[in-house]
């Protein structure tokens, strides 16, 4: 990563600049939920972060501020949304009245309008801007009103209730959990906004059988897979160790699509596990 500490510095500073107004307007607009300012909490706004040019959930940030447009474009992007969205549909029996759902790593957008038409409220969270920036600009296209399609930007690892005490049916997060450095920080701070009741919902890569790095990077736009954690994606026992560890109950793994590139097979699972109504809420 040390050939990008220079391009990585210059974009910290230069989203330092631009992130404090940038946020303060997004704010006041769409009444963000979570309510603390971001030098506090949410660790993207301190310059301690950004000085430390070796920071991996930063580097991320930094990857997908600056190529979400990039990505939203990329050719396998709403293919893939398309076919995991109807996995989850099938996974959970959504209702359109009453199923609140919390979308992780939402990007711009594309799990989420997938599910929109089967959920009351849909609550988009990723740690980029550009890609919340884009989320909410789509929403506001399409005529979507922001109480029941929004995005917000917050890290949910970084602070327990960031999201106003909002509780959801589901949590999906879709091809993500290959960015994260620890999926078993992600996995708890993800079921504590589940209801008792509610439903994990985790897409991502399978692990090849055969060492085929290739095959999963194949469906990430070039460049991505220099900065992802997880570049040949989980075996089963990898997720239901998360799941069970938080507490999560009645875990299941599916293979959710599958798909060819370059003439390699790609799987992606879905793994949902269910929080238990005997908890606390």
């Amino acid at each position: 990563m040390a050939e990008h500490g220079d391009h990585a510095q210059h974009h910290a500073q230069h989203h330092a600049q631009h992130h404090a107004q940038h946020h303060a307007q997004h704010h006041a607009q769409h009444q963000c939920p979570h309510g603390h300012p971001h030098g506090s909490l949410n660790p993207f706004g301190s310059s301690q972060v950004y000085q430390d040019q070796h920071n991996f959930k930063e580097f991320n940030k930094n990857y997908f501020d600056e190529h979400g447009h990039r990505y939203n474009d990329h050719p396998n992007a709403h293919e893939l949304a398309r076919r995991l969205g109807e996995a989850m549909i099938n996974a959970y029996p959504f209702e359109e009245d009453s199923t609140l759902v919390l979308d992780y790593a939402c990007g711009t957008g594309l799990i989420s309008k997938k599910l929109a038409a089967h959920a009351k409220c849909i609550v988009g969270v990723d740690i980029s801007q550009s890609m919340v920036d884009q989320y909410n600009q789509s929403v506001l296209n399409q005529g979507i009103p922001p109480e029941e399609m929004r995005a917000v930007c917050c890290d949910l690892t970084a602070a327990p209730n960031q999201l106003d005490g909002m509780k959801f049916d589901v949590v999906v997060c879709a091809s993500s959990y290959h960015h994260f450095a620890s999926i078993e920080d992600v996995t708890k701070a993800l079921a504590s906004y589940l209801k008792p009741g509610g439903s994990l919902l985790v897409a991502d890569l399978m692990k090849p059988s055969e060492s085929s790095a290739e095959s999963a990077r194949a469906l990430f736009p070039t460049g991505a897979h220099d900065i992802v954690a997880h570049k040949s994606g989980f075996e089963e026992a990898d997720i239901k160790t998360v799941f069970e560890g938080v507490g999560l109950i009645n875990f299941s793994f599916v293979t959710a699509c599958k798909a060819m590139k370059h003439e390699h097979p790609v799987q992606f699972f879905l793994a949902s596990g269910t929080k238990e109504v005997t908890e606390e809420a």
